[in-house]
Formats: C-alpha cells, sequence, structure tokens
C-alpha cells in the first residue's frame, strides 16, 4: 500500500501554453530490489514475467532475480568480461550483449549455445566499432545490436547470426562552422580534417510489434528545456521497419539531451530515463505524459538516483529502474490518475471513442491546464466527426497539425453545403463582364494618355501620393526619378505609408490565422512591436545616409526616407491578402502563403536595391557595398545600444547598493 504522502518527487506535464506544470501523482516508489545482492555497475535490466534479469557488469554475471520467492541466480561470470545489454525471448532464450566485443546466446537453461563477434563481412566497416551495448530481439528472431561510438547505426542479424547491415542511422548535421568549411575549403583541404560522423545510438528497446526504440545523447546545451536554436533532431525515436523515425518527426518533442535508456510500455506509450533520474513516459505520437523522478541530493530517499543506468516496464505497468551507483532495483507503482491516463489513451488508439471521451473529460476536471488531455479528448471529439468542439480544444492545446486536419474538414463540409452559391456568383460575375466587354466594343476608343510622375492639375497632390505606389510598380526607375526630384511624393504621404506599413507589418507578425501564425509572436506587446519597428527603419535609414555620405551618394535624408515605403510597397499590397488567406488555408496549401509571402519580400528587395542605386546615382557594385555597409552599421549600433544599457544598468546598481549602505550606517549610528 502507498499514499500521496509516501511520495518524494512532484510529477510534472506540458501545460497547453508548453510550460511545465505540476500534476497530480502519476507513479509512487515502492519495493526496492538486490540492496544486498553486491551488484558493482550494474547497467542493464530486463523483466520476463517474476524473474528480473540484471546485467551485473562490473561482477561480469547476469543476476536471475525471482520477484515472488525473492531467490536468485546467476550465469556467464566464466565467459563474460563486461556485460551491459540485456533481452530474453518469449522461448527462454537469453541475450547478453558484452562489451568486450561479444554478442552472447543463452538457452533457457541458461547454457551457452552461440557467440556473435565482430562481422566479417564487406558489409562492415573496418574502421566502425564494435563494443555490444544493448540488444533486442524480434518474434522471428532477428537480432538488433547497439554498438557504442558505431555511428553507422544499429547493427542487424538474422537469426542465425549473419550480418545484415545498418539500420536507423541519425542523421549528422553540419554545424555553422562546417557549412562555412564547405563554402571555402577545396576538397583536399576537407579531406584533411577530422571525419565528420553522426552520433551513435546510445540505447535501444523494442515493443509487442517489433518496432524499435532508440535514444540518443548529444552535446547538454543542445537540448536542455526544449526547443532551442541548436537542437537539431529528438533525442528519443521509434523507428519502423525501414528504419525511419516516425515518432514526432515534424515536431521537436519535449526530451533531455542524456537519456540512458528507453523502455516500450504496454498501452503504445514508451518511457525514457536520465542518467539524473528523470523519467519522462511519452503516448504513440510522442506526446510528453508524464515526468517524474529526478536526481539524489544530499541524503539518499526513494524516488530519487545518483546514477540511474536502465529502466524497464512490466506486464502491469510497474516501472524498474536500476540505481547503477548504489547497485539496486527501485519500483515505481502506477496510481489511479496515471491508471485512468493509460486507460484513456488505451481506448483512443483502439477506438473506443466514447469510454476515451468520458476518461478524458474527467482528467480535464482535474487538470485543465494538461496539454496531453486537451490533446486526447480533442481526438477523441475528431474520430466522433464532432469536428467543431474538436477545433477549439486543438486551439487550446496548440496544436497546430490536428487543428488544420479539424478545420480541413469544417472547411469540407461549409464548401459542400455552399457549392451552388459560389457556382451562381461565378455565373453572375461571368454575365456582368461580359455585358460590359460589350458596351464597350461599341464605343468608340479613347486616347490613351501616358502617366507621369506629375499629378494632374486640380488634382489632390496627397492623394495622388499615396497612390503612386500603382505607378512604381509597373515603372520602378522612372517612379523613383519623380520622387527624387520632388514631382511625386512628400513626407506627409511617405509618414503615411509608413503608418499603413506598420499595420500590415503587426498583422503578419501577430494576426496571422491560428495554423500559420507566429506563436512567439502572438502575444507580444503592439508598444514593442512599434518601438522594434521604428528603430530598426530609423538605423537603416541613418545608417544609409551615413554610409552614402562617406561614398558620394547623391541622395539626401529627405530622398531616403520618401523613398523607403515606395519600395516596400509589394510588401503592403500582398501581405494583406496573405495574412486573410491564413484563416482559410490548412497547411496542406501552406505552400501558397509560404510562396506569396516570398514574392512580396523578394520584390521589395529589389526595388529597395533599385531606389539606392537611383537615389545615390550608384553602380551596381556601389549600391552592394552600400548595402553591406548599412546592415553592418545597423548590427554594429545594436550591439552597442546593448553594451551601453548594460553597463548602465550597473551603475544604477552600484548607485543603489551605496546609497542603501549609506541608510544602513546611518541607522546603526543613530541606534
Amino acid at each position: 500500500m502507498v499514499s500521496a504522502g509516501e511520495n518524494t518527487t512532484y510529477t510534472y506535464t506540458l501545460s497547453v501554453d508548453g510550460d511545465w506544470i505540476r500534476t497530480q501523482d502519476a507513479y509512487m516508489p515502492g519495493n526496492i530490489y538486490l540492496r544486498d545482492l553486491g551488484l558493482n555497475k550494474p547497467e542493464d535490466i530486463f523483466i520476463k514475467g517474476d524473474l528480473m534479469y540484471v546485467a551485473d557488469t562490473g561482477n561480469s554475471r547476469v543476476v536471475v532475480y525471482n520477484m515472488k520467492d525473492k531467490s536468485h541466480t546467476e550465469f556467464g561470470n566464466d565467459v563474460m568480461e563486461s556485460p551491459r545489454g540485456l533481452f530474453v525471448a518469449d522461448d527462454g532464450t537469453v541475450y547478453v550483449a558484452d562489451k568486450s566485443g561479444v554478442l552472447f546466446i543463452y538457452d533457457s537453461q541458461k547454457v551457452l549455445k552461440k557467440e556473435i563477434r565482430r562481422p566479417d563481412s564487406y558489409l562492415f566497416s573496418e574502421i566502425s566499432a564494435y563494443a555490444p551495448k544493448n540488444v533486442a530481439v524480434t518474434k522471428e528472431g532477428n537480432i538488433f545490436l547497439c554498438s557504442e561510438d558505431t555511428s553507422e547505426g544499429i547493427l542487424q542479424f538474422d537469426s542465425e547470426g549473419e550480418f545484415q547491415g545498418y539500420f536507423a542511422a541519425n542523421r549528422k548535421y553540419l554545424t555553422i562552422m562546417e557549412t562555412i568549411e564547405d563554402l571555402i575549403l577545396s576538397d583536399e583541404m576537407k579531406q584533411d580534417l577530422l571525419m565528420r560522423r553522426p552520433r551513435a545510438i546510445y540505447n535501444i528497446d523494442i515493443d509487442d510489434r517489433d518496432l524499435i526504440y532508440s535514444v540518443t545523447q548529444t552535446d547538454e546545451f543542445a537540448f536542455g528545456s526544449g526547443v532551442g536554436a541548436s537542437k537539431q533532431e529528438n533525442a528519443l525515436k521509434q523507428h519502423n521497419l525501414a528504419g525511419v523515425n516516425i515518432m514526432s518527426r515534424n515536431e521537436f518533442m519535449k526530451d533531455e539531451w542524456n537519456f540512458v535508456d528507453v523502455a516500450a510500455g504496454n498501452n503504445g506509450n514508451v518511457y525514457a530515463v536520465t542518467y539524473t533520474g528523470l523519467i519522462y513516459e511519452y503516448d504513440s505520437e510522442g506526446s510528453l505524459v508524464f515526468s517524474f523522478a529526478g536526481r539524489m541530493l544530499g541524503m539518499e530517499r526513494t524516488g530519487v538516483f545518483a546514477y540511474a543506468s536502465a529502466i524497464e516496464v512490466d506486464d502491469d505497468g510497474f516501472i524498474y529502474v536500476l540505481e547503477r551507483d548504489k547497485g539496486y532495483v527501485q519500483v515505481f507503482y502506477p496510481t489511479d490518475f496515471a491508471v485512468a491516463t493509460h486507460q484513456a489513451i488505451h481506448d483512443l488508439e483502439n477506438g473506443n471513442y466514447e469510454s476515451s471521451e468520458q476518461t478524458w473529460a474527467t482528467l480535464l476536471s482535474l487538470n485543465g491546464m494538461s496539454r496531453i488531455a486537451h490533446m486526447g479528448y480533442g481526438k477523441t471529439l475528431f474520430h466522433q466527426q464532432r469536428f467543431s468542439e474538436a477545433l477549439s480544444e486543438f486551439r487550446i492545446a496548440q496544436d497546430r497539425d490536428y487543428y488544420s486536419d479539424t478545420f480541413w474538414e469544417l472547411r469540407d463540409a461549409w464548401l459542400g453545403n455552399n457549392i451552388i452559391y459560389f457556382v451562381a456568383v461565378i455565373l453572375v460575375i461571368a454575365v456582368v463582364m461580359g455585358i460590359i466587354s460589350l458596351i464597350k466594343k461599341r464605343r468608340p476608343a479613347k486616347a490613351k494618355v501616358k502617366m507621369t510622375g506629375v499629378p494632374a492639375p486640380g488634382s489632390s497632390r496627397f492623394l495622388h501620393d499615396i497612390t503612386y505606389f500603382r505607378y512604381m510598380l509597373k515603372h520602378p526607375i522612372d517612379g523613383y526619378y519623380y520622387l527624387k526630384h520632388g514631382q511625386a511624393g512628400s513626407m506627409q504621404s511617405a509618414g503615411f505609408m509608413y503608418f499603413i506599413l506598420f499595420l500590415v507589418f503587426a498583422a503578419d507578425t501577430m494576426f496571422r490565422g491560428f495554423v500559420f501564425g507566429f506563436a512567439s509572436m502572438e502575444d507580444a506587446p503592439l508598444l514593442m512591436m512599434a518601438i522594434v519597428f521604428v528603430v530598426v527603419i530609423a538605423l537603416f535609414l541613418l545608417g544609409n545616409y551615413m554610409v552614402a555620405t562617406i561614398n558620394e551618394g547623391e541622395g539626401s535624408m529627405r530622398n531616403l526616407f520618401t523613398m523607403l515605403p515606395y519600395a516596400l510597397s509589394p510588401y503592403i499590397v500582398i501581405t494583406p491578402f496573405i495574412v486573410a488567406a491564413t484563416y482559410v488555408l490548412t497547411l496542406n496549401e501552406g505552400f501558397l502563403v509560404t510562396f506569396g509571402w516570398t514574392v512580396a519580400v523578394l520584390w521589395s528587395a529589389a526595388l529597395i536595391f533599385i531606389g539606392l542605386t537611383e537615389t545615390h546615382n550608384y553602380s551596381f557594385w556601389d549600391t552592394v557595398k552600400n548595402v553591406l555597409l548599412t546592415l553592418f552599421f545597423m548590427i554594429i549600433a545594436i550591439i552597442a545600444v546593448a553594451v551601453l544599457y548594460l553597463l548602465w544598468l550597473q551603475v544604477i546598481t552600484f548607485v543603489q547598493d551605496v546609497w542603501l549602505e549609506v541608510v544602513y550606517r546611518v541607522q546603526q549610528s543613530q541606534l
């Protein structure tokens, strides 16, 4: 029996905002096994029924412990050197991965029947490492061997021990420095560099569908607290029969850089443990369910670890974690809260949507901020074709993929119900256009008047100037000529266009549809957005004017101030349509949003380049130089302001400390 008062650590999950939040205890620490067996640096554990197999690495043996009658046996100490990985097949065959370079295979009576050593095959590279770390075997007897520092992937053998090739290798991502090296170094110089190899898979496990799970360790700062800029792929993966990762391929998981082992659960879930004792549980799609346990700090307590080396799950959902430094196994028992969560996940994946819906609703009443609960509840509604309700749940859970799929279903139903109106509108437009065309043919053609940059007499100059971008888009070179000589444009119209530009920029960054929105910008203060906008524009204008003044540019500050918003007119014109489209398109049509935005930006960049060329009367390369120096000025200015800001904070802190010290001494003297 356990109670909430016995738990020594908290259970966490992810909130709908992606932050860590405490939730009800999912697992409670319970029994401790093998404390008195003298285990020395054990590295792996395997549960088969009532039997617990432990790779006692330091003692060169495998311990078999009967959890029912408390008896134990051991084997392998006559041939093993450093057993580190275990797998027990349904027929009792035991596979032991030994660091010395041997995979030992024992029958159910613990009699050694085969050894698999370094492959002698043309498929196996001569420079590849072969130091078996762990092993997993399919129901057909195919062997998957995880080898330490083998970057080519998991080694695959058939049931007879013949090497079949590599499986599920990690990808190699180039660093910024390596990318620069590829651009500037010759092939001969690249050959002199250290070999660039992907990271080796650290540990593996297999589920009841013969799908392989793997964990890979990487640099500490590449993972840590979530989706960092330096993170390139997930630490935990599930591989299909072709070795392709099928778990959360399109998004970064909430994981850790120092996972040491992985264990497949009974409901499609999977567990991973760090050497610091943190246990993460995920569902079949890679969504975090729970995180619990942790590192031992100070005194020894249940539920925490000095150095966790392996994790295993039995048929009842009990979690066994191997403590390497202390030499024992600690068990965690699922609470009613965890059992209900697992049942909801199991019912969902097996099509029992009504039962799953009820369980998820109950869990949401216990923790309304849980992302996994909102996602599960939304999926049950989606599969019951209650799309409007599901859309709301996916919006709360901040899941754009499922939101997009649900919106597609709603949009498809709406279009199906209203297609007749679309056809009618198209026919009416076609008839009207035909009538207008006939009327134009009956009228005599008017003489075409060539547009100039100068407004017609008596017309509104301001109205002409704010609509002048239409001429600019068609005739940019002539348009810049009129702007430079004051025949079009003005400070007032340019200021108005800057205001419109800011509104478009704010809409593009903050008010897109949920599917295409920037999550990091949705809650950004509008005032801060305005300050950033003004600072960037001001730095560009000031920097460009100063650079042009030094390099004999003809443009004045007024010319630059007037030119820039007209150069950005493609962005001003196209972006509102893009923002509007984000409310009616799904991720399947996302390329239209990307393409339209790219056209707007590149077109605007080209007009800025032409505008600088014409305004300063530069050649092509002079303009390139001017742009690069302007960007350099902007970067240096931002760095300088940041440094001054930090120095000013230090001055303020120093003054405050001195003042507090003076006040304290005055008070002490009065006492």
